[in-house]
């Protein structure tokens, strides 16, 4: 516990902190300004929606020393499951390809089938961050993690491609970006995407709208103080507003996990450490 004494000279501390990084506020606010003229009115509609996401690993771990089994599961707000399998962290790469495909070299599952979309036949091909060593285990046991995120993008680019009855809304737990997969795959994974959300148009006339939602977002939280006191998006109705790229990127670590497919072929990836969100 911080005593009286303490208190006084901590909150003298954080003032004169305060004063020092005014400037830090004041550019912010200058930055920020802006939006509250591009603030838009969010009007209701009537469309089927879908929210797709891939259960947390931290509550689907099987524990008994020495085994850590890993459960991948991906389900959708209808509780329509997609994807039901058990890894664990030294699960054989070479095992787990084999799960992708069948004898003939044809897809058997919804990973299988982006892997042939992006013309790749290893997860190590289609992704940096899945390595064996020479005796085929993984380098590290978060490449389960990244494995998890790898179907749920594959799930997705296999539900495009059904029939869809009605106009629909696919809500994803999460940014529609990603830096696991390798080289330029993401961004001909995102055409693909795109393609089968036209040929839905071209086919039955049917809008298909794809949205990731982020439950926490760095952009948010670096300019919510700044956001506040310029009374953006500070309605009594729900609204929205598109932050400019330039603006987004100076709230990440890396700023290139802030661009879109318009900002693609600004540097590549290839890190293996994870961005802030």
């Amino acid at each position: 516990m911080i005593d009286p004494a303490s208190q006084a000279q901590l909150k003298e501390a954080i003032a004169d902190c305060i004063g020092t990084d005014q400037g830090v506020l004041d550019a912010l606010r200058e930055e920020i300004r802006p939006l509250k003229r591009a603030t838009r009115r969010i009007q209701p509609r009537a469309t089927t929606s879908i929210s797709l996401v891939g259960t947390d690993g931290g509550n689907n771990q099987i524990q008994f020393d020495p085994f850590l089994i890993q459960l991948v599961r991906v389900v959708d707000s209808s509780n329509n499951e997609y994807c039901l399998e058990a890894v664990s962290p030294t699960t054989p790469i070479q095992k787990l390809n084999q799960r992708q495909f069948a004898a003939d070299g044809s897809a058997r599952t919804a990973l299988g089938e982006m892997m042939a979309f992006l013309g790749v036949g290893t997860l190590p091909s289609l992704s940096h961050m899945i390595r064996p060593t020479d005796k085929g285990k993984p380098v590290s046991p978060s490449w389960v993690q990244v494995y998890r995120e790898l179907v749920e993008w594959a799930i997705l680019f296999a539900i495009l491609k059904k029939d869809f009855g009605t106009d629909t809304l696919i809500v994803c737990d999460g940014l529609l970006r990603s830096k696991v997969f390798a080289k330029d795959l993401f961004q001909r994974l995102l055409q693909g995407m795109k393609d089968r959300i036209d040929a839905q148009w071209s086919k039955s006339r049917r809008w298909v709208h794809l949205a990731g939602v982020a439950k926490h977002s760095k952009v948010l939280s670096w300019h919510r103080l700044a956001m506040a006191m310029e009374g953006v998006l500070q309605t009594d109705y729900p609204a929205y507003v598109k932050v400019p790229r330039e603006v987004e990127e100076k709230a990440y670590v890396w700023s290139e996990f802030a661009r879109g497919d318009d900002r693609a072929d600004e540097g590549g990836g290839g890190s293996d450490t994870p961005r802030s969100q």
